[in-house]
């Protein structure tokens, strides 16, 4: 949480609930959202000194904007380029289907239609999200460019970290990446479907036996 608290800062100030929001616009599939985790990594990040604090009022509320200190670059930049440890890329529920044998025939006919249906809303909510930003990319990477331009301090933070010369190409590889991962997500949830439906035929098929 830490580090992806990191890498929304890089690009924007942010509170917060905007950090909330975005995650669960963008990254509800790989990163939590809940409020009591972000304020922990939050409290961990000022006391490491890699994020500071400027609190404003806006319409008579009292708020706390979050940005990178030169240490949080000097950290990220390190942190952001090292390889996926996929250790941390495994789930205590997909450990349910390890054992899922123990349980009578019926429930996991029932696991196993609940999940693919699952898998088949997440899907479709893939493929409308990826449809909208294959029509806006353009767009969005422009007004990205246009917005951390007008401040020099995310210019710096940017430039430091990606070793591009430009905002606009440093933009552009962001917005790339954000591309591919969407797109290992709609291809990893069409092997999982495609698994499943396989394994629920083997059930139905010992099943009528």
């Amino acid at each position: 949480m830490e580090n992806m608290i990191l890498s929304l800062l890089i690009l924007k100030a942010m509170t917060i609930y905007e950090m909330r929001t975005y995650i669960q616009q963008n990254l509800s599939t790989v990163c939590s959202d809940s409020l009591g985790s972000m304020q922990t990594a939050i409290r961990k990040l000022l006391d490491k000194g890699y994020v500071s604090v400027t609190e404003y009022v806006d319409n008579n509320t009292l708020k706390k904007q979050y940005s990178l200190t030169p240490e949080g670059v000097y950290y990220y930049k390190d942190w952001v380029g090292t390889p996926i440890n996929i250790q941390k890329m495994k789930s205590m529920e997909e450990g349910k289907f390890f054992f899922l044998g123990i349980a009578p025939g019926k429930k996991r006919v029932a696991f196993l239609k609940s999940f693919i249906s699952d898998l088949e809303d997440e899907y479709r909510k893939l493929l409308v999200i990826k449809d909208c930003v294959d029509k806006t990319q353009k767009t969005a990477i422009e007004r990205n460019t246009r917005r951390i331009k007008e401040d020099p301090g995310l210019v710096s933070n940017l430039l430091e970290v990606s070793g591009e010369k430009s905002v606009e190409q440093a933009v552009t590889n962001i917005d790339n990446y954000q591309l591919y991962m969407l797109e290992y997500g709609l291809e990893r949830v069409k092997t999982d479907l495609e698994f499943y439906k396989k394994i629920l035929k083997r059930e139905l098929k010992e099943d009528s036996l």
